[in-house]
């Protein structure tokens, strides 16, 4: 049995009755060449001249040996004839329809010479003198006396005589006759003409469309989740909980702006800076909403009532005299306190700076306080008391709205909190940068950003590199891939974000290179780390690194 391309025809070849004779020549090769025979069925070709003008063809049946070389055929099912006045090849079928086809025997050694010549091209075999042959099969004519045309030999041709030793016939054709100079199609060449017309190949998506039509699927999926709000109205204080991309920022943001229309002094806060900032400039124009990191929050209201805090006191002044200050600042002046306060990413606050903000509460009666936190992540605080004495949301945040399923599926080998599922698109494969040593990371990275850059793929705003090292002082590049780099607290539109996982935590870009991955040996920060893409995350490192990182997830390249 002959080796064959494609090993079974597809339903649409069967189904039509105008391949009909294919089909059976298609099913003879198949079973009665040997196995060093390899057939190759229905291909298709396309050249274009030095002036350019272009040609299209289609080979119904190439035959190959290492030892015999190659054979083009051309399948006519009906029966064939030709016009005398102009030469039209016609076929009838069995209604008595006639049809226009062309020279079967052009269309072979049309297809011979433009294949001859794309081998030919390839280096590896050289300009080899090859042993190449044409013609025909006739399936369902019968063998006439004399020859079709000058150049339609009967020898070249095989009728529906023929069929049932359809084998001897190729075999015959490819041998006899024949140049001294011809020589062997050879092992290599038949490795050459498997990949010229058999050979499998997979295209790396065009990321900017992905992160278009990614993005809108995201956006539209996180706006749903407003209606959730409905259901704080009547509670005053709630803890509500979700893993990363679930849309609890989101709602917290929407909450926050709410109240404030209602003519409530509202604060929205968060531990981290850079989400700070983000927050604030998603918010502006709302005049009774305050938006502010915890501790920044703390020193502005000290420095109003003229509250004097300790130069020297490290890393108390954060633990404890800043929320102390908060305190004695809202008792001195209960004007400065609010009648809403939302906290987002709640599960890096102290109980203590929860219980320092439920002070600054105004109104005990009419306040309300909300919680929104991760149950997974505890990076910043190890407490959870306050968060747990708080009545839950009985709506989980169970949906991850704001990465694609792939993302979805690496991150969540890192969450031990509430399972959540996936509701976003499929999403990019996970991209794996690998390099022989962790310090040529940054070189790979670059190397991708500039080539999605150059090909217009993503603009410089969508982009941040995020390092799981513990500092950017050192590393923070000025430029990468030839565009000025920002840190997450200062973005800026047309630059890159460079910075730390820890620092970019509560953020997120529609892509994401993760370098330095080398220490991220915390799975909950690598929990932050991989959740921070939207749509297309890549990671840069050494191969050992690169497979921890990924704990054995499928579908990646």
């Amino acid at each position: 049995m002959a080796r064959i391309y494609p090993k079974q025809l597809p339903k649409h070849v069967f189904d039509n009755p105008k391949l009909s004779s294919e089909v059976r020549v298609y099913e003879r090769i198949r079973d009665k060449l040997p196995s060093d025979f390899t057939c190759y069925y229905s291909r298709s070709w396309h050249e274009a001249d030095d002036h350019g003008a272009e040609f299209d063809g289609e080979a119904d049946f190439i035959v190959a040996h290492a030892e015999y070389g190659l054979l083009f055929l051309e399948v006519k099912g009906g029966r064939v004839s030709c016009r005398e006045a102009d030469g039209q090849w016609l076929t009838e079928d069995r209604d008595g329809f006639k049809f226009k086809i062309k020279s079967p025997i052009a269309q072979a050694r049309s297809s011979k010479y433009h294949f001859l010549k794309r081998l030919n091209e390839n280096k590896r075999l050289g300009r080899r003198f090859l042993r190449v042959r044409h013609g025909a099969i006739l399936p369902n004519s019968a063998r006439p006396k004399r020859p079709l045309a000058p150049d339609a030999p009967l020898e070249i041709i095989a009728f529906g005589d023929d069929l049932e030793n359809l084998d001897k016939w190729i075999l015959r054709r490819m041998t006899e006759g024949g140049d001294p100079r011809e020589k062997p199609l050879g092992l290599d060449g038949l490795r050459a003409l498997e990949e010229l017309l058999a050979s499998h190949f997979e295209l790396r998506a065009h990321v900017g469309f992905s992160l278009a039509d990614d993005a809108t699927t995201i956006e539209r999926l996180t706006g749903e989740q407003a209606w959730i709000l409905d259901s704080l109205e009547d509670n005053r204080e709630m803890a509500i909980s979700g893993g990363a991309g679930s849309g609890k920022t989101v709602l917290a943001i929407e909450k926050a702006i709410r109240c404030a229309a209602e003519g409530r002094r509202t604060l929205l806060t968060c531990f981290n800076a850079p989400l700070a900032n983000h927050l604030h400039d998603v918010c502006q124009g709302n005049e009774l909403l305050v938006v502010a990191s915890f501790h920044s929050l703390c020193r502005s209201l000290a420095i109003k009532e003229g509250i004097v805090l300790p130069s020297n006191a490290g890393q108390a002044l954060f633990d404890t005299h800043l929320p102390e200050a908060l305190v004695e600042a809202i008792g001195n002046n209960p004007n400065l306190g609010f009648d809403t306060i939302l906290v987002d990413e709640g599960q890096d606050f102290r109980d203590s700076w929860l219980n320092a903000l439920r002070l600054a509460v105004r109104d005990i009666d009419e306040g309300r306080f909300y919680v929104f936190y991760d149950d997974n992540q505890r990076l910043f605080s190890p407490e959870d008391g306050f968060i747990s004495a708080l009545p839950k949301s009985s709506i989980a945040l169970t949906r991850n709205l704001r990465n694609t399923k792939r993302i979805h599926e690496l991150m969540s080998k890192w969450y031990e909190g509430r399972r959540s599922t996936a509701a976003g698109p499929e999403g990019e494969v996970i991209g794996l940068l690998e390099c022989r040593k962790s310090e040529m990371a940054m070189e790979r990275v670059n190397e991708r950003i500039a080539q999605l850059l150059r090909s217009g793929q993503a603009k410089p705003g969508q982009i941040a590199v995020l390092t799981g090292s513990g500092s950017t002082s050192m590393a923070a590049p000025e430029k990468i891939a030839g565009v000025p780099t920002c840190q997450s607290d200062k973005i800026h539109p047309d630059h890159i974000v460079f910075d730390t996982v820890r620092r970019f935590k509560g953020l997120s870009r529609p892509c994401v290179f993760l370098v330095g991955i080398e220490e991220l040996t915390d799975s909950e920060l690598i929990y932050v780390a991989t959740s921070r893409a939207n749509v297309l995350l890549e990671m840069a490192g050494t191969p050992e690194d690169i497979a921890r990182m990924m704990q054995n997830t499928v579908d990646i390249h």
